[in-house]
């Protein structure tokens, strides 16, 4: 398989070079052309090596439009990736499908109950915002659904029944 470089690709003579070779991957199974005649699979992420390029030609001074033609990839694709490359370092993509569920820890269980015999109108995004100000939780572990639970718990029973929430120990 032929080796391209950065050179290469920016200089144009990656025209003669086939989809398959600049992916890394075969065309078989896919799902469409796109409007810049790349090949791309529906609902998947494109594939790291794609996304290493993409990186690349931006490191050696390629405009993100510049990278979109030569790699056949949807300028917003391209745009994303290199945004989330800049924010945090990877060219990883997210997780495919819904959100992971946020487990809430005993410690945070017992501070929403603190917040709410404090404060008994106290809304969920409140509780949200305590926490986070309060760094008892970060923006990657905030429980979400689960609060409006623990309210509902806590504010029906006199002992909260939580045997549906996932606790964690940590």
């Amino acid at each position: 398989m032929m080796m391209l470089t950065t050179e290469h690709i920016m200089h144009g003579h990656a025209s003669s070079v086939s989809q398959s070779a600049l992916f890394g991957c075969s065309t078989a199974g896919h799902s469409g052309i796109n409007q810049l005649g790349g090949v791309y699979v529906n609902g998947r992420p494109l594939p790291d090596s794609t996304r290493q390029k993409i990186v690349e030609l931006a490191h050696s001074g390629a405009r993100p439009c510049d990278i979109s033609r030569i790699l056949q990839v949807s300028n917003g694709c391209v745009s994303k990736i290199l945004g989330r490359y800049y924010e945090t370092g990877s060219i990883k993509p997210r997780a495919i499908g819904g959100s992971k569920p946020r487990v809430a820890t005993t410690p945070v269980v017992q501070k929403i109950a603190d917040y709410k015999r404090e404060c008994p109108s106290i809304f969920a995004w409140e509780i949200r915002d305590r926490l986070l100000t309060e760094q008892v939780c970060n923006s990657d572990n905030i429980p979400s659904v689960s609060i409006n639970i623990l309210i509902y718990s806590l504010t029906h029973t006199h002992i909260p029944r939580m045997s549906h929430i996932k606790i964690s120990n940590n």
